[in-house]
């Protein structure tokens, strides 16, 4: 199994050059390959249907001031 840290400056450049208000919250890397990924997209799931619950839904969203 090729790990996959290599890859990581990789996504980070590509993630840096996305246009404002385009860019993930977080970037999941597992390099272990051992699910931590979809267990953190479930979570990211969960906190934002939570924000947008309780009213909190414009922290989901970048805002220039």
């Amino acid at each position: 199994m090729r790990p996959m840290w290599p890859m990581s400056p990789k996504l980070s450049v590509k993630v840096v050059d996305m246009p404002f208000g385009k860019r993930p919250f977080r970037l999941h890397i597992d390099p272990a390959q051992d699910g931590a990924e979809i267990v953190n997209g479930v979570a990211d799931r969960v906190r934002t249907e939570m924000y947008r619950n309780i009213g909190l839904a414009d922290l989901l969203t970048p805002v220039i001031s």
